[in-house]
């Protein structure tokens, strides 16, 4: 369980860290990180890792629960700076990555491998997966996400400037529930036993609740970082 826990603050601060230079480059540079993490997520989907909680028995969660659930700090954090339009902007332009990868990859596969490539069926195995993940990531990515930046901007309009921490954490716990139903519906059934894949997605959507809670003070302090430097600079 330490590992996970580790992995999990690693990746949530170095996503906070990545996002707080949007006080020198402006919001503009969240983009780019937000599809680099989508990617990236596409590509480890397919390893189960294993997760120990005390008095159960070691259960399987796909390790791209790390990196996938860090984009919705970036997208909530892109809506408090910026505002919907462009957080909406940013979820479509990281979708137009999606058919480049299943393209690219299936692509690379059927491709005669050289003589001096010994990784062929291995490389077959993760990349042919990668087309199915990918189809189920970018269904539940635009769904999900344009969930996200509408409930975050709907509770704000409610809440006013006030309670940050609400519709951070009310907009992602209604989305990231979307978001886990369509990706593993899609992504693995047919592929994992009927139990398996109910456990993968219930334990799947609890460890994001989890990580949305654990990211709420990174939110708060990005934010606080980003805006006191444009304040600096405006003063």
């Amino acid at each position: 369980m330490l590992y996970p826990f580790l992995a999990l603050i690693a990746t949530i601060g170095t996503t906070a860290i990545l996002c707080s230079s949007a006080r020198y480059w402006g919001h503009q540079i969240l983009g780019p990180i937000l599809a680099g993490s989508v990617v990236t997520s596409i590509f480890i989907a397919g390893k189960l890792g294993t997760l120990e909680l005390p008095g159960i028995a070691p259960l399987a969660i796909t390790v791209s629960i790390l990196i996938y659930s860090s984009t919705f700090l970036i997208t909530d954090v892109l809506s408090e700076l910026a505002g919907a339009k462009a957080a909406q902007r940013a979820v479509l332009g990281t979708a137009f990555c999606y058919p480049l990868v299943l393209l690219t990859s299936q692509l690379s596969v059927n491709w005669t491998p050289s003589p001096l490539f010994e990784g062929q069926v291995a490389f077959e195995e993760v990349m042919t997966f990668a087309g199915r993940v990918t189809i189920a990531s970018l269904v539940s990515y635009l769904i999900s996400q344009t969930f996200d930046v509408w409930a975050f901007h709907a509770i704000k309009a409610r809440t006013g400037e006030a309670k940050l921490w609400l519709r951070n954490n009310g907009s992602t716990m209604v989305s990231q529930g979307i978001d886990t139903l369509i990706f593993y519906g899609i992504a693995f059934f047919g592929v994992i036993p009927f139990e398996a894949l109910i456990q993968l997605t219930l334990l799947g959507y609890g460890l994001k609740m989890v990580i949305a809670l654990i990211d709420t003070p990174f939110v708060y302090a990005v934010i606080w970082f980003v805006k006191r430097g444009q304040q600096t600079s405006n003063g």
